[in-house]
C-alpha cells in the first residue's frame, strides 16, 4: 500500500484536448523511476551521439546547413555565437567560484516566528544569491570574450563549430530525454498498460499532444523539487 500511495502522488490524470479545447482521450502520467530514467538517458546519449557525429562530417547536410556561412562570419560575429553557446558554462564556472557556503539557503527552524523570519531572510539571501551569481557571470563572460579577441579567424571558426555542435546536441539529448520520460510515464489506465507501444510511436505522435502530456510530466517535476525543499 505504501508503493501504491508514493506512486499516485507522483501522478496525474489528464485529459487531452484537441484544438477545439475538447476532450478526446484520458490517460495517466506519472514520474519515471530509476530503470526509466537509465533508458531515457540510453536512448538520449544515443540521439546525441548519431547528430554529433552527422555535424562533424564536413559532406553531410546537417554540417552544411548549420555553417553554410561559416567563412562570412566576421570576428565580432563568431566570438559573439561563441559565447552565446558557452553561456551554460559561465553559470556552471560561477557556482564553482562562488561555492556552496555563499548559495546555500538558511536552515529551517521550528517556532513560528522563526519561521517567519526565516522565510523573509529565504528571501533576501535568494536575491542575494541571484544577484552574486549574475556579477559572477558577467565576469567569466568578460574573460572569455578576452580571450577570444586574441583569437585569429581560423581559431574562432573551430571553436564556433565546436561550441555550436555542443549545443545543439545538448538540444537533441534534453528533447529526446523528455520525450523518453514522457513514453515511459503515460498509461492509458492507471499504470498497467503504457499508452504507446513503442518510443517511436510516441515521437510521431502530433505535437500538440506531446506538448500536453510533457506539460503535465514537467509540472509532476515541479511538484516533487517543490516538496523536497
Amino acid at each position: 500500500m505504501k508503493d501504491l500511495a508514493a506512486l499516485l502522488r507522483w501522478s496525474k490524470k489528464l485529459e487531452i484536448k484537441d484544438q477545439s479545447g475538447n476532450a478526446v482521450e484520458t490517460v495517466y502520467v506519472r514520474l519515471v523511476g530509476d530503470l526509466d530514467y537509465q533508458e531515457a538517458q540510453q536512448y538520449a546519449l544515443i540521439a546525441s551521439r548519431k547528430l554529433r557525429k552527422k555535424l562533424r562530417d564536413k559532406t553531410t547536410i546537417n554540417y552544411n546547413s548549420l555553417f553554410l556561412d561559416l567563412e562570412e562570419k566576421s570576428k565580432e560575429d563568431l566570438t559573439f555565437g561563441i559565447l552565446m553557446a558557452e553561456m551554460g558554462s559561465f553559470r556552471d564556472l560561477a557556482v564553482e567560484d562562488l561555492g556552496d557556503d555563499v548559495l546555500k539557503l538558511p536552515e529551517y527552524d521550528s517556532s513560528l516566528e522563526e519561521r517567519e523570519e526565516h522565510q523573509q531572510k529565504q528571501e533576501e539571501v535568494a536575491q542575494e544569491k541571484i544577484d552574486l551569481l549574475k556579477a559572477k557571470m558577467d565576469e567569466k563572460y568578460e574573460e572569455r570574450k578576452k580571450e577570444l579577441n586574441n583569437k585569429s579567424t581560423e581559431e574562432l571558426q573551430q571553436i564556433y563549430v565546436a561550441s555550436t555542435i555542443n549545443v545543439k546536441c545538448l538540444e537533441v539529448f534534453s528533447t529526446t530525454f523528455r520525450d523518453y520520460c514522457c513514453f515511459s510515464g503515460t498509461y492509458i489506465d492507471k499504470f498497467t498498460k503504457k499508452a504507446f507501444n513503442s518510443f517511436e510511436e510516441y515521437q510521431n505522435v502530433v505535437p500538440m499532444v506531446k506538448r500536453q502530456i510533457l506539460d503535465t510530466y514537467l509540472s509532476l517535476e515541479m511538484s516533487g523539487e517543490q516538496l523536497k525543499n
